[in-house]
């Protein structure tokens, strides 16, 4: 995201402007649904929440939850004010949709703003013979945490291609790569900013076979998953991977409790706008251009505050995507 000098200013003058007046109600601390080690939400909470502590004064506490799906139940549940998760898993909330809501609609969460891109990585030891999704059919793999991306998605993601794996379980990234590289998991397959934490710090010196898609595989996915996408895993993301692989992915969204103040929605907003730089220096994905597009298409409304933000730094958000 590259934003004109002159707006940047502007921002400081709406950041210093709201700073002198934060309303009386605005709370003394508010809680952040992030997710466990290994994954990219442990780490960009954390630099967000420092961002809002800077811009706004309040104080910042980090609940390492699953992920996704689990920072949405935490903001229902009002045991936190703040999350992180994904346009698929927020538009499966909306819906009651997705298995993991147990058929209930989730309404209390509102999008801030784009935070990067997440694609989906599968990796296999290279001697398992594994190159292929067909491949991974009546295998075992490692889907991430309880309450993520890939506890909450691939069950569906892989039904809309016809593979049916024998067994999805779910464990922190760090612990199922070992599971992998022991044999007890065939496959582990995580959405997230590639390279997945996890994933890259045992791909240096490890033989590991990258699994990817076809384009029409790619596309079935996308038309059967509202907030799914064709995404490709660049060249040299992962050490020796010197072609591009096709993949899937979603974009990460930050979000907030509906009744959160506007003014503070906003304020928490610009702290991330200002922050960007920061922020995409932590999750090099995040230094790509915010894309609201998606949020949309998932029909996961903004929260007002946010809304006014984001149209301060040029993207265009029409009143029917808001709600109080």
């Amino acid at each position: 995201m590259k934003l004109a000098r002159r707006r940047i200013l502007g921002f400081g003058v709406a950041m210093s402007a709201m700073a002198a007046h934060a309303d009386t109600a605005w709370p003394n601390a508010l809680v952040m649904g992030t997710g466990r080690p290994g994954g990219d939400y442990m780490i960009y909470g954390p630099a967000w929440g420092r961002l809002i502590q800077r811009q706004t004064g309040i104080g910042v506490a980090y609940r390492a939850s699953g992920g996704a799906e689990a920072n949405i139940l935490l903001i229902d549940e009002s045991a936190a004010q703040l999350g992180l998760t994904t346009a698929v898993i927020a538009h499966e909330a909306r819906l009651g949709s997705g298995a993991w809501t147990a058929g209930a609609c989730f309404s209390s969460f509102r999008a801030l703003f784009p935070m990067f891109p997440s694609i989906l990585q599968i990796v296999s030891p290279r001697d398992s013979g594994i190159t292929t999704l067909a491949a991974l059919a009546s295998q075992s793999i490692g889907a991430g945490p309880l309450g993520g991306n890939g506890a909450a998605i691939l069950p569906a993601l892989f039904g809309s291609v016809g593979i049916i794996p024998g067994r999805i379980v779910t464990g922190d990234y760090n612990n199922q790569i070992d599971d992998m590289l022991a044999g007890k998991l065939a496959a582990c397959a995580f959405i997230g900013a590639p390279p997945v934490p996890a994933i890259a710090a045992i791909a240096m010196g490890r033989k590991l076979s990258l699994v990817g898609f076809s384009p029409a595989e790619a596309e079935q996915v996308a038309n059967m998953l509202p907030g799914m996408t064709p995404m490709p895993l660049d060249a040299d993301v992962f050490p020796g991977q010197t072609v591009t692989v096709a993949s899937v992915g979603t974009s990460n969204i930050a979000i907030a409790r509906a009744d959160l103040p506007d003014a503070l929605a906003q304020a928490i907003t610009l702290a991330a706008l200002r922050g960007h730089s920061g922020l995409a220096s932590i999750v090099p994905a995040a230094s790509s251009a915010p894309e609201i597009k998606s949020i949309i298409e998932a029909s996961i409304p903004f929260h007002p505050g946010a809304a006014t933000a984001l149209r301060a730094a040029g993207l265009d958000v029409a009143a029917k995507n808001v709600e109080p």
